[in-house]
């Protein structure tokens, strides 16, 4: 540069340090995002290994084949994700470190299953005592579950910004989806071909991969908040803060309504298999079939739901997911009267947006309100969806009793009427919320 040439201006001192502060910041965010991402990448292994609309129920169905104990699973399920988080909200919302809890919950998450494979090991004939331990089991899981949840969302909406929120999620799907229907296709398939079906070998594998998944969130980097005193667990005092939120904010109340239609859905879940297991052309490796479609989709549903709720907001992605989930006990009847099992496939595909449009209601409720309130709010919202599940061995035993047509069309119908919410409530990164 000659000596004539002017001279350019350094940025201000100040500018340098914020610039290096951002940039900073981000590639932190960068780096917690994909730890995240390999979190569920392990743990949608495990849940696949799990999963609650084949392998529960098909385990279920071979101690005990009475349609009500078949329907205590979706009330258990939802029991324990209610009311878990709800009493240690408060805890969670005061925690330093809230990724924490979210390991250790995730390797609680394990314990039932190694316990429950141990037992098949040990135990070799089918008794109310196995069925009762397998029922206890399974609810001690959901209860952590609840908890993991809470914790999730909470470390989500503390450590990535809203806008980074949908391509956490599409990354996890699309990426960690198809790792486990590899897993699947080489463990699984051979464990649900043999005769009877090696579930000890399932279930120990599932606990297995939920204590690997709470390792890899040692990587996280998260900044402690301010130490606050711990108290006791006050359980009228957690009804209480839910019922403040209700009552104060109109928009987690509609929301709050929304999931409780839409909730209805699980009502059928133990439901599916059975119904496709009756049909012409079944064998034991469609259960892996199942599996792999179900997961599959949602794999693709995340991608979809993702990339709407980073360019459209939250409400976008809630509503098209609650449009496709209404449409799977539909598909599944049609399907039970023109065609045999091997194309029953696509109902487990479809039924691949429920538990998408699960992890939208969270999100959404995350937008709601400011950090603080977080855990309140995610457990406000798994609250609200637990009152309609208290009805699931009563359609087990009308499944039973008058088969699946009425049950069916009835549900769909319920989840219609929560898409039709979807409709008006509001976009909350558009509006000023009150």
């Amino acid at each position: 540069m000659s000596a004539s040439d002017p001279q350019q201006p350094s940025p201000p001192a100040e500018d340098s340090v914020a610039i290096d502060d951002a940039q900073n910041a981000s590639n932190v965010e960068e780096h917690n995002v994909i730890t995240l991402v390999m979190h569920q990448i392990c743990f949608r292994t495990a849940w696949i290994f799990k999963t609650e609309s084949v392998i529960m129920p098909a385990f279920l169905d071979t101690i005990s084949g009475a349609g009500w104990v078949r329907g205590m699973l979706p009330p258990l399920n939802r029991f324990g994700q209610s009311v878990a988080p709800l009493l240690l909200s408060y805890r969670l919302s005061r925690a330093s470190v809230k990724s924490d809890w979210l390991a250790k919950s995730t390797m609680l998450m394990g314990l039932p299953f190694l316990s429950i494979g141990a037992m098949l090991l040990l135990v070799q004939k089918n008794s109310s005592a196995l069925v009762v331990f397998f029922l206890v089991s399974y609810l001690v899981f959901f209860c952590l579950n609840g908890v993991t949840q809470a914790a999730f969302n909470t470390v989500q909406g503390k450590l990535i910004k809203p806008h980074r929120r949908g391509r956490l999620m599409a990354f996890a799907g699309y990426i960690g989806s198809p790792v486990a229907v590899v897993m699947a296709w080489f463990l699984l398939r051979p464990w649900t071909q043999a005769q009877p079906p090696k579930y000890a070998y399932i279930f120990l594998f599932t606990g297995g991969m939920f204590l690997l998944a709470s390792l890899t969130l040692r990587r996280l980097k998260e900044t402690p908040d301010p130490v606050a005193a711990r108290s006791a667990i006050d359980v009228r005092r957690r009804f209480l803060d839910a019922g403040a939120a209700l009552k104060n904010d109109r928009h987690l109340r509609r929301l709050c309504l929304l999931a409780s239609l839409f909730v209805c859905s699980q009502l059928l879940f133990p439901h599916y298999q059975r119904l496709g297991q009756s049909l012409e052309g079944f064998e034991g490796q469609l259960l892996m079939v199942w599996v792999v479609a179900q997961n599959l989709s949602a794999a693709g549903f995340s991608w979809i739901s993702g990339r709407l709720a980073d360019a459209n907001g939250t409400r976008s992605a809630l509503r098209w997911m609650s449009f496709c989930s209404l449409f799977a006990p539909l598909l599944a009847l049609l399907l039970g009267e023109i065609a045999g099992a091997n194309l029953y496939w696509l109902t487990f595909a479809l039924l691949g947006a429920v538990p998408v449009t699960y992890r939208m209601f969270l999100n959404y409720a995350l937008e709601l309100t400011d950090r603080s309130q977080h855990p309140i709010y995610v457990s406000t919202v798994v609250l609200c969806m637990a009152p309609p599940i208290v009805l699931s061995p009563l359609v087990g035993e009308l499944v039973d009793a008058r088969g699946y047509v009425a049950p069916f069309i009835a549900i769909s119908a319920i989840v219609a009427g929560a898409w039709i919410m979807t409709l008006s409530i509001v976009e909350p990164r558009n509006e000023t919320l009150s």
